[in-house]
């Protein structure tokens, strides 16, 4: 299985080749017009925004941390100690002031059917996840999941390096999900795995690449996928949902509520809303795309 690395795709030919069969791809100048690329640094971060509190993945009971401390300890990030990880940062609510470096949105996830007008204020939840900031010290690794609700996901590396290994859906049954939360592998970690602990993960066909700065990866909806920093690392996530993947997300969502104990009566009637909504979302003029 090979990923390719392309540049100059027109947004229909991604749609066409990659977005439509589901198929991963590197694009190597998604974010070229982003301000963002060239100023975002660890070096920019700490003197901009060095008093900043934010908390971080992996850090002792979870404690605050000023940002200068954060970027300076990355220095010292090794595989065998990786530093805590700054992650899932919704810079829309949170961090607002760095908007504007990632504007315009890149044009191969701009049509995103949870932005439209029809999609209910606050629900679900998934407006937290239209833009995410992400920094990483070397050896930083995540577990290995696909991303929910069957949403696709588009990862821009601003700053840094970090390798992305792949699963396709179909490897599902070798990657031992969560009974609790199938999403998220019990593969503690995917880059160390105990063999006897989980023998079928061997069988499992995968394909790893490393993107670089400037370069973005577009992972289908139901890949799995796991991550590790190659060097100090800043990226920005974006989840989107299109005509390709509606009835996927639909299908999770609800399966998901269900599977947390909420209302059965709510979730025929989000279901019915949605599947109504996208039905008609793929009645505009120009759509049927993602």
């Amino acid at each position: 299985m090979i990923i390719e690395r392309v540049g100059g795709l027109s947004t229909r030919d991604f749609i066409e080749h990659f977005v439509a069969p589901r198929r991963p791809v590197v694009l190597t100048d998604a974010i070229h017009d982003w301000p963002a690329l060239g100023r975002w640094t660890p070096a920019w971060f700490r003197e901009t925004w060095g008093d900043r509190v934010v908390r971080c993945r992996g850090a002792k009971n979870n404690a605050p941390v000023k940002l200068a401390d954060y970027i300076d300890s990355l220095a010292t990030s090794t595989e065998a100690a990786p530093v805590p990880y700054l992650r899932n940062v919704n810079i829309q609510t949170d961090w607002p002031e760095l908007a504007a470096d990632i504007a315009p949105r890149c044009r191969f996830t701009a049509d995103d059917w949870l932005s439209s007008r029809l999609m209910p204020k606050g629900w679900p939840r998934v407006a937290r996840h239209l833009n995410q900031l992400f920094i990483s010290g070397a050896g930083t690794t995540i577990p290995l999941h696909y991303d929910e609700w069957m949403m696709h996901a588009f990862i821009s590396n601003v700053h840094g390096e970090k390798e992305f290994t792949l699963f396709p859906p179909d490897q599902t049954p070798f990657l031992y999900p969560k009974d609790d939360y199938y999403l998220v592998s019990r593969i503690p970690n995917p880059y160390h795995v105990d063999g006897e602990a989980f023998p079928l993960f061997a069988e499992a066909k995968t394909a790893s690449i490393t993107i670089g700065t400037g370069e973005s990866i577009f992972l289908p909806c139901g890949w799995w996928h796991t991550t590790r920093t190659v060097s100090p690392c800043i990226s920005v996530s974006s989840n989107f949902v299109g005509a390709s993947n509606w009835d996927s997300f639909v299908d999770e969502l609800c399966t998901m509520r269900q599977r947390l104990g909420a209302s059965r009566w709510k979730t025929p009637l989000i279901r019915a809303y949605l599947t109504a909504t996208g039905t008609l979302l793929k009645l505009r003029p120009g759509a049927g795309h993602h």
